[in-house]
């Protein structure tokens, strides 16, 4: 058939690039650890930092927070 182990690699290593450059792996944005608490909800346009704060607030965290991070997320600040 003519089909040589070098095509077969080559198309291989070309289909695996392809597959995987759809997969979503998205890196985990790095938030510091020790000055924020618990990250609760996805910021957008309805829940900003207002919201954010507010929420903070209510939950024990007296300097309420803000988003941080890709995709911005709620993160209250610990004291």
């Amino acid at each position: 058939m003519g089909i040589t182990k070098t095509s077969v690699t080559v198309f291989l290593v070309i289909m695996l690039t392809i597959s995987f450059s759809y997969c979503n792996v998205v890196a985990e944005s790095v938030i510091e650890p020790e000055k924020y608490g618990p990250c609760t909800f996805i910021c957008d346009n309805r829940r900003d930092n207002f919201a954010c704060f507010s929420d903070c607030l209510s939950d024990i965290y007296p300097d309420g927070g803000h988003c941080v991070g890709n995709p911005a997320r709620c993160c209250c600040i610990r004291k």
